[in-house]
């Protein structure tokens, strides 16, 4: 009797580590806003799918615990979609879960999920929740919302990391994460991409007309 009491023990516990990983409910709570709302986040107008398409995007802040910008400095490459860690990372950060939602609202791809002009859930077909069994390796996740697609010059909104349970079971409630900072605030499309650096012989051109234009102003 004590050999099989050891055994279902040794079984239970097994189980317990075989299940633990994470699981995470990915959404938001107060509404997303686009960047032209000013100032930011006040009146009744202004929701990011009136005017945009969005990429939204659950991701793992790496072993760094770091939030990699996109990208970084003006020169560098542009990430792009389907890359190594997922779509439009860098760094070590990795792409947990995606959702395209198209303008005025709608269903996301990925995984049926139905979404509303303030990107706030109104039904499902999928699972909302991001669940990953597997995982048992500390650190941190951020979300990150593209307005349109990623290009130079484009907006998007990153919000705070938040530290996940990566002793989480599938028989606890999922931890809860929304986009905003804080409480009511809502989030807002605020920062950019840099500006495309101009090729050599785009540089070549404008040097060659302020050189035209200072030469015709000397000759006035």
């Amino acid at each position: 009797m004590k050999k099989f009491l050891t055994t279902v023990t040794i079984l239970a516990a097994m189980a317990a580590v075989a299940t633990a990983g994470v699981g995470i409910q990915w959404q938001t709570g107060y509404g997303g806003y686009d960047h032209t709302v000013s100032p930011p986040l006040t009146g009744g107008t202004g929701a990011i799918l009136d005017s945009y398409s969005v990429i939204w995007q659950l991701i793992y802040a790496g072993a760094d615990n770091i939030n990699n910008p996109i990208p970084n400095a003006p020169g560098d490459p542009l990430p792009v979609a389907g890359g190594a860690n997922g779509d439009y990372v860098q760094g070590d950060d990795v792409v947990w879960a995606q959702r395209t939602i198209a303008l005025g609202g709608g269903t996301a791809a990925e995984d049926g999920s139905v979404w509303d002009n303030w990107m706030y859930r109104v039904g499902t077909a999928g699972d909302t929740t991001y669940v990953d069994l597997s995982w048992n390796t500390a650190g941190f996740v951020y979300q990150r919302v593209f307005e349109g697609t990623p290009t130079w010059s484009s907006y998007y909104y990153d919000s705070p990391l938040f530290a996940f349970d990566e002793t989480w079971t599938d028989s606890l409630p999922p931890e809860g994460f929304n986009t905003e900072p804080a409480q009511g605030a809502g989030f807002q499309a605020s920062s950019t991409m840099p500006p495309a650096v101009p090729e050599p012989a785009t540089m070549g051109l404008l040097g060659l007309g302020a050189l035209v234009m200072a030469f015709r102003r000397r000759r006035a």
